[in-house]
């Protein structure tokens, strides 16, 4: 849905909105200016309704079947048809959680949390844009309290600053509902969310895909993340990936440098897996920490520990045998060489 705004580089990028318990993916068209001169923005929508895809998959297929949408005419869209999944992941910093508002207000006022609603603010405003809808557009645009978020410049330090920040609150609790309410009118949901929506009793690693886990060897213990990835982007084959890459894996000896490893790194295998940008907005260190089932005990021979030890030598391309570990018995010697073999393939962040 495109609507007027200052202009920019013509380019498109894939965004995630979580709004009301639902994450979707779609696309948004920074400014850019028409053959006419004209100044626009906009969303890839069906001219009435912002399309948000349950999946990259999905926003895959439908880029593919050609379908005519508001950004078709886009100067950028030719590069789009093209795209794979993988092309269609949403960066860390392209999601944007209207859900998350009332808990980052409500906490102190650090960089982070000041960041973060100023970005999901400045979405509404433009979606309000895109949408021409007036009553959001005043609500985010006419208030002064989210106005000032927007603004650089704008301090929530000192005595001033703690006023600022306690007004901005009472603000989000006295409209936030409404801005929700708009922006939901404004959304058509594609795909099954019902598949890809966490349910009760499951965590996010549930959705990601992927599991923390702690392998104990004779020198410490070492955290890492294990998970079975699509082996190529066009592939219903998968292949088991670790943090890290090019035989290298990433381990911590801490949770939290683990999490924040996870949050921030980019070049690793893991990338691939669909929700994997939502670990970025986990604050609590504590969910990075392998549960009791997955700590790995690869100080002596087991069959429980083998196949993994298998993995970690397969993913680090060794030459090493690991045929040693096939045999109802594993010789312990044969075992120590190869756990010390794939121990040289760790990078301790």
């Amino acid at each position: 849905m495109p609507g007027t705004s200052p202009a920019s580089d013509s380019t498109i990028i894939p965004i995630l909105l979580t709004v009301n318990g639902r994450t979707g993916v779609t696309l948004y068209a920074p400014p850019w200016e028409d053959e006419d001169g004209e100044e626009w923005q906009g969303f890839l929508g069906d001219g009435a309704k912002i399309l948000l895809y349950a999946s990259t998959r999905e926003l895959a297929q439908f880029i593919a079947s050609g379908e005519e949408n508001d950004l078709s005419d886009h100067p950028a869209y030719g590069q789009v048809l093209g795209s794979t999944p993988d092309d269609l992941r949403p960066d860390p910093e392209d999601h944007y959680d209207l859900d998350g508002v009332y808990e980052w207000a409500s906490g102190d006022p650090d960089p982070v949390h000041i960041s973060a609603l100023a970005n999901v603010v400045d979405m509404v405003a433009k979606i309000a844009d895109c949408c021409d809808d007036g009553a959001l557009r005043r609500l985010v645009e006419g208030t002064p309290a989210y106005a000032e978020l927007v603004d650089e410049d704008i301090t929530y330090q000192g005595r001033d600053g703690a006023k600022r920040w306690n007004e901005l609150g009472d603000t989000i609790a006295e409209t936030w509902e409404r801005a929700l309410g708009r922006v939901e009118s404004w959304l058509r949901w594609e795909g099954d969310f019902d598949a890809s929506d966490l349910t009760d009793g499951e965590d996010v690693w549930d959705r990601v895909g992927a599991q923390p886990i702690a392998l104990m060897l004779r020198d410490g213990t070492y955290y890492t993340v294990r998970a079975d990835i699509p082996a190529s982007s066009n592939s219903d084959e998968t292949e088991v990936g670790f943090l890290g890459a090019d035989g290298r894996i990433a381990v911590f000896t801490e949770v939290a440098d683990l999490a924040r490893y996870c949050r921030t790194a980019t070049d690793h295998p893991l990338q691939r897996l669909e929700w994997w940008g939502e670990l970025a907005d986990v604050d609590d260190d504590a969910a990075f920490a392998p549960t009791d089932d997955e700590v790995h005990d690869l100080r002596k021979p087991s069959a429980e520990a083998a196949e993994l030890l298998r993995e970690l030598a397969d993913f680090c391309r060794l030459e090493g045998d690991t045929d040693v570990l096939d045999g109802p018995t594993i010789d312990k010697d044969d075992w120590n060489a190869l756990v010390d073999e794939v121990r040289t393939c760790f990078d301790v962040e």
